[in-house]
């Protein structure tokens, strides 16, 4: 990381913030592009860079102005966007999205369809987490520590294909459909329902069924009750025609594990592009669910379908 996050840079940002600007930057260099030309970026993560809030929590506690001062911007959700859109010159939409289980694939989902719209000639998207004392040992105290979790950062470069062809970047996937929709389930929890309104929203999309799936990456991270619900879901809407991996449950998994998954041979930053494309080889995204921040009653599942360059 240090070759990409100079001394100076590292002595003022976090160590989540770091991890973010390491990925972002990794992925703007193999894809060639001009952030100039116009470059949005959306951030998914669970807890963000609650280790600043914490830390400075326990320096205001304590009354030290130093310790309160030094990570007070970094208290805010967004501090991971703010940071990178500055360190990469991304200076279209910004957008953070805080999501159990899901982020990653969530921030992908909304990029295409930014994307898609016009909105924006091109993003970067993925996800980034880390491993936090504290936070990992509230999250015993309340139960949710049954997966398995682990800390990184990983983004894609979404652009339109004509864009990146006419650039003569190699394109490494082409999303054609993506969706995200609510699932009644608990916070961190397991729902009753077995039916998922996004794999059926992303297939329609995408003119495709479950026979034209050649994979499915799913979010299961060693959570016994949810990777079984999850399975659940997914054969409710799929069936059995197409294996089914996660990196989640060797690798542990965090807001950027989905990204690491699309290109395993070539390294965990990829660029790809949002659009509609060929019907070949093609893949399905459908992980995890995600609370909604209103109620917590209700959470989302995302799906997106990823066909072959």
């Amino acid at each position: 990381m240090a070759a990409l996050v100079d001394p100076g840079e590292s002595r003022r940002l976090s160590r989540v913030c770091q991890f973010t600007i390491a990925a972002a930057r990794l992925a703007l260099r193999e894809s060639g592009l001009d952030p100039a030309a116009g470059l949005g970026l959306v951030v998914g993560t669970e807890f963000g860079d609650l280790a600043s809030t914490h830390a400075f929590a326990d320096g205001f506690s304590r009354a030290a102005r130093r310790a309160v001062c030094a990570p007070v911007s970094q208290t805010v959700m967004n501090t991971m966007v703010a940071t990178t859109a500055i360190a990469v010159g991304a200076r279209e939409l910004a957008l953070t999205l805080n999501a159990p289980t899901v982020a990653g694939e969530l921030a992908v989902a909304r990029a295409t369809a930014a994307v898609a719209s016009g909105r924006v000639p091109a993003v970067l998207a993925g996800g980034v987490d880390e491993l936090d004392p504290v936070v990992e040992r509230e999250l015993e105290r309340f139960g949710f520590d049954a997966e398995r979790r682990s800390e990184g950062a990983a983004f894609l470069v979404l652009e339109p294909r004509m864009s990146a062809e006419a650039r003569g970047a190699p394109v490494l996937g082409e999303i054609s459909a993506a969706a995200w929709r609510a699932l009644p389930a608990r916070p961190w929890g397991v729902g009753r329902s077995r039916r998922s309104p996004a794999i059926e929203a992303v297939l329609e999309a995408a003119g495709a069924c479950a026979a034209d799936l050649g994979w499915v990456y799913a979010s299961g991270s060693c959570d016994d009750a949810r990777d079984r619900w999850e399975e659940q879901v997914l054969g409710a809407a799929l069936g059995s025609v197409a294996p089914v991996s996660t990196l989640g449950r060797l690798l542990g998994r965090h807001a950027g594990s989905a990204c690491c998954a699309w290109r395993p041979a070539r390294g965990p930053h990829a660029r790809t592009v949002a659009g509609h494309g060929r019907r070949d080889a093609r893949g399905a995204c459908a992980p995890g669910t995600r609370p909604r921040a209103r109620a917590g009653a209700r959470r989302y599942h995302v799906a997106l379908v990823v066909d072959a360059a």
